[in-house]
């Protein structure tokens, strides 16, 4: 173990999304305090969870503090990224999504466990580019790539994107219905505001982020 490096990541680019599925596994409530330190060590860190008791305890004090750090970093939206020399783009326009790429998202990003596949519909190969403007491949359920490998800084990213993009467009219809609710029945502000509660904004992983 003497000899063995320790790498700690210091910034959420050089964390996976795979890594942090295994880590939301394990991060629960009742989860013990002292079993969730080390896992968090030889998740985020690539080391065996046997020899992460050989460390000592101030190096794992100060180790969980970086990470505790890293994650408090802001998450800015980056709609292209690379991965294994591939170059991968965010759906260039939501409003052009299919019916079925839509229910398969709101459904996919309600658990971290499915997380990677919700970010393949999401996220695709990059086509064409011209200037900023790209074209990706068509989303196909059957053959979506994986991404477990895609730095957790962009998941991060996409997912706060779609938060406050549901938070404008829930405004905007509270305004809307301010200002119609004068010429609006009872039934048709209760069905305006029930169609408001569903939608991709509304997923329970996104409202706990």
């Amino acid at each position: 173990m003497a000899t063995q490096t320790l790498k700690i990541p210091n910034k959420l680019s050089e964390i996976t999304l795979g890594q942090y599925q295994q880590f939301s596994k394990i991060s629960t409530d009742d989860a013990d305090e002292d079993f969730l330190q080390k896992k968090t060590i030889e998740i985020f860190c690539g080391i065996n969870l046997i020899d992460v008791v050989k460390i000592k305890y101030t190096s794992i004090i100060r180790v969980i503090g970086v990470i505790n750090k890293m994650f408090s970093q802001k998450s800015v939206f980056t709609n292209r990224f690379k991965m294994n020399n591939t170059e991968y783009g965010f759906v260039p326009k939501l409003d052009d999504m299919t019916y079925g790429e839509f229910v398969d998202l709101d459904t996919l990003m309600s658990d971290w466990s499915t997380m990677d596949q919700a970010m393949a519909v999401l996220f695709r190969k990059v086509k064409d580019t011209h200037k900023d403007k790209y074209t990706i491949e068509e989303y196909n359920q059957e053959e979506s790539h994986d991404m477990k490998q895609m730095p957790l800084d962009v998941v991060f990213g996409a997912i706060f994107f779609l938060e406050s993009l549901g938070k404008e467009l829930t405004n905007h219809s509270l305004s809307y219905l301010g200002k119609k609710s004068k010429s609006m029945t009872e039934q048709q502000k209760q069905t305006l505001m029930k169609s408001m509660g569903g939608g991709l904004h509304s997923t329970p992983l996104v409202k706990a982020i």
